[in-house]
């Protein structure tokens, strides 16, 4: 053990060693990673007022003295994000699901019940709201900003600590066949998530909004250094309209799709479009615009999209009744159409 210590010490102190030159040439090291220190801390500043501890009760049947009653029980504990200074809070479905009543708890200790607003299953999304003052809504990122390397902080309330901080790097993005939600185009970090992160947000070194935490890969109940984030740009357009309507508004295009044989990509490269249109609903969007069966989904919004899971994700963020441009592939020949989904 001690040998690995020491040699665990020597890799760190070459790493150390190495940082000025990919920052700046002469400067001490020490003075670089307390730099660094001091973003961590501005980002962990700047969002701490925006991020709540959910517990969540449950009423659950009884029988003092023969006597049937109903005795509420607080059984979960998640997060949660403050989205406005109205009051409205965004979580995940699974945080507030089957609760009979919702407590949010703020960084200043406040307590307040919240009501809820609107759920939205398919994206592991819900939004609920109280009735408080002084409340500091979050930054959002742009909705294309996240990058694979890029330092991050999980914020949440892991085991019921609140506003815990763990960093890491985004490690991939796009991540699907999870089956965590139907829509997934999951952010990976290994960032420590553990239970009760679930709708804190995932944050930037600025304190934005890249994701909201949702889920960790584990064997043993705790976070192995594999968790997934729901992307701003599903978080922001599903909270806007459970806000608007109390339920989700996503794009429809009015097809099925598959994708096609992985060995394409071999043959083609690693960035060529798998995804193709199986069929085509007579009279919907995507029927309107003149998309064909057979057509490979090369773009959408000017989006560049790889597979089936992309296409659905970017599909499901578009607003709808609002024209977009679709670029496809048929017959060896690029077309570019517009779709109103």
């Amino acid at each position: 053990m001690h040998t690995r210590l020491m040699l665990a010490g020597a890799l760190l102190a070459g790493l150390i060693t190495s940082v000025p030159s990919f920052a700046h040439p002469g400067h001490d090291p020490v003075d670089f990673a307390t730099q660094l220190s001091h973003a961590f801390q501005s980002a962990a500043k700047r969002i701490k007022p925006s991020v709540v501890r959910i517990g969540t009760g449950q009423a659950v049947p009884q029988r003092p003295m023969h006597r049937r009653s109903m005795s509420p029980y607080i059984e979960g504990t998640g997060s949660g994000l403050i989205i406005s200074e109205a009051g409205h809070i965004v979580t995940n479905f699974h945080v507030v699901a089957n609760a009979d009543i919702v407590m949010v708890t703020l960084h200043d200790g406040r307590r307040f019940e919240a009501e809820a607003v609107g759920l939205d299953r398919e994206a592991d999304l819900a939004v609920i709201r109280i009735d408080a003052t002084e409340l500091v809504p979050a930054v959002f990122a742009g909705d294309h900003d996240a990058a694979v390397g890029q330092w991050v902080l999980a914020v949440g309330s892991p085991f019921g600590l609140s506003h815990s901080y763990s960093a890491g790097i985004i490690s991939a993005t796009g991540r699907s066949n999870l089956g965590l939600s139907r829509f997934e185009h999951m952010i990976q970090t290994d960032a420590a998530i553990n239970p009760g992160n679930s709708g804190g947000p995932l944050i930037d070194l600025h304190g934005r909004v890249i994701g909201l935490n949702a889920a960790i890969k584990t064997m043993t109940g705790n976070g192995a250094g594999v968790g997934f984030a729901i992307p701003v740009d599903m978080v922001r357009r599903v909270t806007d309209s459970l806000v608007k309507g109390g339920r989700p508004e996503r794009g429809f295009f009015g097809v099925t799709l598959g994708n096609r044989d992985p060995a394409i990509r071999e043959q083609l490269g690693a960035d060529a479009p798998l995804c193709f249109v199986r069929s085509v609903v007579d009279g919907l969007p995507a029927d309107h615009a003149g998309i064909q069966p057979g057509d490979i989904i090369v773009a959408i919004a000017d989006r560049r999209v790889r597979n089936l899971a992309e296409v659905q994700h970017a599909i499901a963020v578009l607003p709808p009744d609002t024209p977009c441009r679709v670029t496809i592939e048929r017959d060896n020949r690029s077309h570019e159409l517009s779709v109103t989904p």
